[in-house]
C-alpha cells in the first residue's frame, strides 16, 4: 500500500514556514510523505520580453534554493525527506491542480495568512488570507490552517529558516 502525501504550501511568509514545519511533524508522526509547493510570482513586465524571461529564471532559481535549504533542514530535524513542486500561476488555481494530480494527497497544510497578509498586517482585519479562504472552500480534502502564533514545540525544528519577529 502506498503512503499518502501531506502537502504544505510555502509562499515565503513566516506563517507558511511554520505550517510546513507542522506538516513535516505530521508526516513524521504518520509515516507519510511530505510535499512542499511554492507558486512563483510572475513578473509583470509586459513589453520587456527578454527581461521578463531572465527575471522568471532568477525567481525560479531563488525559489529552488530556498526550498532546497528548507528541505535539508526538515530532513535533518524531522527525518522526513520532502519532495517539492515549483509551479507558475495563481496559488488558488495551481494548488488544486497539484492536489488533483497527486491522488495520494491526504491533506493540505497552509498558513492562516500568507506573505501578502503579513505585508499588510497593519491594514487587515481578516484572520485568514484570501488564498487560504478560497482553498478551504474549494478543495475536497482536509485543509489544516496554521496560526502564526503556533507553539514552536508543535513543529519540526527547521526553525533556522524562520525569521525572528520584528519588535
Amino acid at each position: 500500500m502506498s503512503k499518502g502525501v501531506i502537502l504544505a504550501a510555502i509562499d515565503g511568509s513566516q506563517n507558511s514556514l511554520l505550517a510546513a514545519g507542522l506538516a513535516a511533524r505530521l508526516a513524521s508522526l504518520l509515516g507519510t510523505h511530505l510535499g512542499l509547493i511554492h507558486v512563483l510570482d510572475e513578473p509583470v513586465v509586459g513589453f520587456w520580453g527578454g527581461l521578463a524571461a531572465r527575471m522568471k529564471s532568477d525567481i525560479r532559481r531563488e525559489a529552488e534554493a530556498t526550498l532546497t535549504a528548507f528541505a535539508e533542514k526538515i530532513t535533518a530535524s524531522c527525518g522526513v525527506v520532502p519532495e517539492f513542486f515549483i509551479e507558475e500561476g495563481l496559488p488558488e488555481d495551481v494548488i488544486p491542480r497539484v492536489v488533483e494530480a497527486r491522488e495520494r494527497t491526504m491533506m493540505l497544510v497552509l498558513g492562516r495568512i500568507g506573505l501578502d497578509g503579513e505585508r499588510r498586517a497593519h491594514l487587515r482585519q481578516r484572520t485568514i488570507g484570501h488564498v487560504t479562504d478560497r482553498l478551504l472552500h474549494h478543495l475536497d480534502l482536509p485543509v489544516l490552517t496554521v496560526p502564526a502564533d503556533i507553539d514552536p514545540s508543535q513543529i519540526c525544528e527547521a526553525a533556522g529558516m524562520l525569521r525572528t519577529p520584528a519588535p
